[in-house]
């Protein structure tokens, strides 16, 4: 995230339903790595489509460090609890 990006993100923590302080570090640790995800393809006969595993942990390692991020247990565990928030909503059926 760039510097500018993190200068809004913060000026908008003031509003009630803005991000809480004490999440921004997750959500820099999680957008750090929202590129790393693993993915399969998924087919049921009729055609396939692409499910959302998980995020790769080992990319995930490397693009936190070179992000300056230093992970720490509870940075490690908020970022697995948005992932699998994220997983639902990626995975969640799409309307026809």
């Amino acid at each position: 995230m760039d510097d500018a990006s993190l200068l809004r993100l913060r000026a908008d923590l003031g509003d009630e339903d803005g991000l809480w302080p004490e999440h921004v570090p997750v959500v820099e640790a999680f957008l750090a790595c929202e590129t790393q995800w693993r993915v399969a393809s998924v087919s049921n006969g009729f055609g396939a489509r692409m499910v959302y595993v998980g995020l790769d942990y080992a990319a995930c390692r490397v693009a936190l460090e070179l992000a300056g991020i230093v992970v720490t247990p509870d940075l490690w565990s908020g970022l697995q609890q948005l992932e699998l928030m994220a997983i639902a909503v990626l995975n969640a059926a799409v309307p026809a």
